[in-house]
């Protein structure tokens, strides 16, 4: 899978996505709220993210 330009990501509230954040150490998991994006862990770090991928499915057989 491609990371895709950051301009083509969805903006639903809520709707994890991995993003690349080149100048922020590499790919975090984020979310889209209330106008930026924010780390899916701790709200209070707004990312600066140029590329996105969807989070992937769990592995089959996980519990």
């Amino acid at each position: 899978m491609t990371p895709r330009p950051i301009a083509t990501a969805p903006h639903e509230d809520d709707q994890p996505l991995l993003l690349y954040c080149p100048h922020q150490g590499g790919w975090h998991t984020g979310v889209w709220f209330r106008g930026k994006w924010l780390a899916y862990l701790d709200t209070s770090v707004v990312l600066e993210p140029s590329h996105w991928l969807p989070v992937p499915p769990d592995p089959p057989d996980v519990e």
